[in-house]
């Protein structure tokens, strides 16, 4: 026997033996000279079927009751809640059905329990009629949370345009929904490079300090060419967050391809990003053009020191590589084998994690796969993970 339909059923039970006795109570005192009323027999009927341990049929006699009793509508849609998050949808969807079927409901209210229903159609996968009702909710009335249940059942679908639509037509939209915008904004200039610049424009009028954003804008400026205003961004972009440069790093690079002075500039760039993150990916950067500016002495200096603060298994692979370019040939063979041990190990670990609820990925999300969130998912720091 299931436990979510002994609960439920124990909490029908409970709630609605608390309104007879709220009824029969008020029905003394304002007869203080009658005599208190049994309880119904129905209710009685109900307890014996959970006692009976036939939960399904307590149920359904339970909701029966409360059917008719115009106090309870608050109650039955906490249980179509209920049922609901254990993934029991026909009955959440079926205590929904018969709310709406009521005559006596509010606008409110009624309007309320057709959100809860479509929550139902969406936890089902029954995206179409979920996607009706929440659009007919909206139309009669912006409500955030009809909003965000359109902008994840979208989400799910890919349906961007749809994302951007909405949020058009907004009056006001909340910092968390407008980084939905501005993600979906950003799924667009990818799908859409001719039109990448509307987009980001577009998305810009929502969170102008989006990590994502600045990091696609510094893409479609690569893409057209233009690498200063690229860089322009990239610089933005650490600024606001120290940690994602390690994600922004392949586009700097990006940005100093073709320019006369790439070396030094580029090194210039590397090093003040360094300052404000010294993670492996930049420090190991940093140590190819050390090498070829300064020698190999030079670079084995600035990494084994790196390496005596903030030790890390691509760093220790990279100080091997190092010697291997000019140790003994024995030496050589056990350095190749702790090399490749090393190498091993950072195949298996994870680059990137969710921040929200710690999905481990070892590739660059800016929505989680798991809990949907964007711009959650971050490097990994640490001789655990690198």
């Amino acid at each position: 026997m299931s436990d979510i339909l002994i609960f439920a059923a124990v909490f029908i039970s409970l709630a609605v033996g608390w309104g007879v006795g709220r009824y029969q109570g008020l029905f003394q005192l304002n007869n203080l000279t009658k005599p208190i009323q049994p309880l119904s027999s129905k209710y009685f009927k109900g307890l014996n079927y959970l006692i009976n341990e036939e939960p399904d049929q307590a149920i359904h006699h339970f909701i029966t009751m409360l059917e008719d009793d115009s106090e309870s509508v608050d109650l039955q849609i906490i249980l179509a809640k209920l049922f609901r998050k254990q993934g029991e949808l026909d009955r959440a969807i079926t205590v929904h059905q018969r709310l709406l079927a009521r005559p006596d409901l509010s606008d409110e209210v009624r309007q309320k329990v057709h959100v809860e229903l479509a929550q139902d159609y969406y936890s089902g996968g029954l995206h179409d009629r979920a996607e009706q009702l929440l659009l007919e909710a909206h139309s009669h009335e912006e409500s955030e949370s009809v909003q965000e249940l359109l902008f994840s059942l979208w989400e799910e679908q890919q349906e961007w345009q749809q994302v951007l639509d909405l949020a058009k037509g907004l009056k006001h939209l909340s910092p968390k929904l407008s980084l939905r915008v501005v993600g979906a904004c950003c799924k667009l200039s990818v799908s859409f490079k001719s039109d990448s610049y509307s987009y980001l424009n577009f998305a810009e009028k929502f969170q102008p300090d989006s990590v994502m954003l600045h990091y696609h804008f510094a893409e479609a400026h690569l893409q057209a060419g233009n690498s200063r205003k690229a860089l322009k961004r990239l610089k933005r972009l650490i600024t606001l967050d120290q940690a994602m440069a390690p994600v922004a790093l392949p586009l700097l690079k990006q940005c100093f391809k073709g320019r006369g002075v790439w070396f030094n500039s580029y090194r210039e760039v590397l090093e003040d990003w360094y300052q404000l993150n010294p993670s492996i990916s930049i420090a190991s950067e940093l140590v190819q053009l050390i090498m070829v500016d300064e020698g190999k002495d030079a670079a084995l200096i600035f990494l084994t020191e790196y390496l005596k603060i903030r030790p890390s298994i691509p760093g220790l692979v990279q100080l091997v590589d190092l010697h291997l370019k000019s140790d003994t040939q024995q030496d050589q063979a056990t350095m190749k084998m702790f090399r490749n041990l090393c190498r091993q190990i950072i195949e298996e670990r994870h680059k990137f994690q969710c921040q929200k609820c710690g999905y481990l990925a070892n590739q660059m999300y800016w929505q989680c796969p798991n809990c949907r969130k964007w711009e959650s998912i971050r490097p990994v720091f640490g001789l655990e993970a690198k």
